[in-house]
């Protein structure tokens, strides 16, 4: 059996955190052992199937993961591993992991759920970690990288000069059981759940609104998450029975959100660190049986191609476009497009089909 050790840079609390925790458990499922180790305190992942071990770090911002990774090294360094051994590791922290990796001939997976998505100052700190990590990959004879989709795997290959046979795709998949479809009540019910950050075009949200009921619609919005918009968004909804924004909440909880609406939506633009993405709410959406409203790029596309239950648009029609099309949708429509949207999560968004990649990965590595 391998043992597999887990460097996270994410909290559990963290809403991105959803696809490291299917992931491993789907490891755990196909008998692999997990020790994850993260910032989380001792005893906080007493109700997950891994092992878990808790690092400490500073708090200061832009040191976070530095501090962290730096720690992980040191109790990494005091490990005896008398099992075969793989890691995964964030990009993040295998720059100071690295080393301790090496010495103790541990091949590793370095995972990359996406490049650096903050902006300003912290995006120009964290470019530089994200590039070595990869030149890191490219001169290890034992390691590996994943990426979310063809897009990313493109871009990383462009911008590291990786050979593709080091990369293996893992894309945002769902728990289907979890996320299932509700009851449609004839209303529009809007949902948006991530972060509630400016740079993702969650501020076009409340206008779409508005100018849906200008237009006499009967439609409401929920905004789920926590950002740099959340205080904005919130007093937008002081004067809007129609749009509520909620902080922060559990994966149990979006589920039942989802479950009572009827249209996801994707506003994030069309940057490359949304165009090369796999969302993991695109995935939970069609896992509710919602239909999907969207900006038009192969971020928010299914294998690069539009489905028939999404309307993905141009930015300068988001809302022109998006009005229009939610007047023209039937309760009829709606019922039907959803149960296409949920067969196709069904078929294709299963993650089954993310673990075996990631297995394939630790194969490959381990095998090297």
């Amino acid at each position: 059996m391998i043992k597999i050790l887990w460097f996270s840079a994410n909290s559990a609390d963290d809403m991105c955190f959803t696809s490291q925790c299917e992931l491993a458990l789907g490891l755990i499922k196909n008998g692999y052992s997990v020790q994850f180790i993260n910032k989380d305190k001792v005893n906080s992942h007493s109700n997950y199937d891994w092992d878990h071990v808790s690092i400490e770090y500073t708090n200061i911002a832009g040191l976070k993961s530095s501090s962290l990774a730096k720690n992980m090294a040191k109790w990494l360094s005091k490990q005896t591993l008398a099992d075969a051994t793989v890691a995964v590791v964030d990009w993040r922290l295998i720059a100071k992991l690295h080393d301790q990796l090496t010495e103790k001939k541990i091949p590793w997976v370095l995972l990359d759920r996406s490049p650096p998505a903050d902006q300003g100052i912290l995006a120009r700190l964290q470019w530089p970690v994200w590039r070595k990590a990869w030149k890191l990959v490219n001169k290890s004879n034992n390691s590996c990288g994943t990426v979310v989709s063809s897009d990313h795997e493109k871009f990383t290959m462009d911008k590291n000069q990786i050979s593709s046979n080091k990369l293996f795709q893992i894309s945002a998949g769902v728990d289907l059981e979890k996320f299932s479809p509700g009851e449609s009540t004839g209303q529009l019910r809007l949902i948006y759940h991530g972060r509630l950050d400016k740079h993702r075009g969650v501020l076009a949200l409340p206008m779409l609104v508005r100018k849906a009921i200008t237009a006499g619609l009967n439609v409401n919005l929920k905004l789920i998450g926590n950002g740099d918009c959340f205080s904005d968004l919130q007093k937008i909804a002081s004067d809007f029975d129609e749009i509520t924004v909620f902080p922060t909440m559990s994966t149990e909880e979006v589920a039942h959100h989802l479950r009572e609406s009827d249209i996801g939506i994707l506003p994030m633009p069309e940057l490359d660190m949304w165009a090369i993405s796999s969302p993991l709410k695109r995935s939970e959406y069609c896992a509710s049986g919602l239909l999907i409203f969207g900006i038009d790029h192969n971020g928010h596309r299914f294998d690069g191609h539009q489905k028939p239950w999404m309307r993905l648009v141009p930015q300068y029609d988001f809302h022109d476009e998006g009005v229009k099309w939610l007047s023209e949708l039937t309760q009829n429509q709606i019922s039907d497009l959803s149960k296409q949207s949920r067969q196709y999560a069904e078929a294709n968004l299963s993650w089954d089909v993310s673990v075996n990649s990631l297995i394939s990965a630790i194969h490959f590595v381990s095998e090297s």
